[in-house]
């Protein structure tokens, strides 16, 4: 199941940022992708990317729609590499404030699996469901820093944060 979801996502992704280049897309909104490694306090292994608005910002009075852009983050660890399991996927929408500042809020599915060592008589903490998770991007050049909160049916914080190219 977890690896059907990071499929059906990466696909998603794709083809979203092969609409992205369709001239007509181009010109009507100015699009930059970016893609970004981002790992989180309980996955090791994370990606953050899409399509960001390139018109200046809202703050500097520029149209919202061509300041939106959407997003589709990724992050999986497991017991291996952490004592933890943990997949996440989300997907949202993303605001250019300025020309170089972005904010971005999503929602997506997640799972958090926390194994208490034996000798316990505790059960695995496990939580899996609905995940909401915001941040900020930072587009410095053709780079680009991000950092970020994600929470797990509001019962397990994750921060992340991580680095990027803008193409």
């Amino acid at each position: 199941m977890k690896k059907l979801i990071l499929i059906m996502c990466v696909l998603f992704l794709y083809g979203y940022m092969s609409y992205g280049q369709d001239e007509e897309v181009i010109s009507s909104g100015s699009r930059i992708k970016y893609a970004a490694y981002s790992p989180s306090t309980s996955a090791i292994i994370g990606v953050h990317g899409g399509l960001l608005g390139n018109s200046g910002g809202v703050i500097s009075g520029n149209d919202v729609l061509q300041s939106g852009g959407i997003y589709l983050s990724a992050r999986y660890n497991n017991r291996n590499i952490l004592n933890l399991d943990r997949l996440s996927v989300d997907l949202g929408v993303s605001m250019q404030l300025i020309e170089m500042a972005y904010v971005f809020v999503g929602a997506g599915y997640g799972e958090y699996k926390y194994p208490y060592r034996e000798p316990s008589l505790l059960p695995d903490k496990e939580i899996k469901g609905l995940e909401i998770e915001g941040g900020a991007i930072l587009k410095i050049g053709k780079f680009n820093l991000h950092a970020g909160v994600s929470t797990l049916k509001f019962e397990h914080l994750d921060f992340f944060g991580g680095v990027g190219y803008t193409f």
